[in-house]
């Protein structure tokens, strides 16, 4: 399995519970709609997001070092 794959599957019960413990806690019940919608936005995050983000943050940090090096050879 690749990693975005992983940590989809780890970050969907995650979300999950969380949303499950939140609305117990503020509802006094289980909110369903709450933990499927947060186990489904959890989904979304770590496999299109997250990916995105971390894609362009190395595409910067390595334009940033070549600029680096561009300034030390001058």
């Amino acid at each position: 399995m690749n990693n975005r794959l992983k940590h989809a599957l780890w970050v969907i019960p995650t979300y999950g519970v969380i949303a499950f413990i939140i609305g117990y806690i503020v509802e006094g019940e289980p909110v369903w709609n709450l933990v499927i919608s947060s186990a489904l936005g959890g989904f979304l995050i770590s496999v299109f997001v997250l990916p995105r983000t971390e894609k362009k943050r190395l595409e910067k940090d390595k334009k940033s070092q070549t600029s680096l090096e561009d300034n030390r050879n001058d």
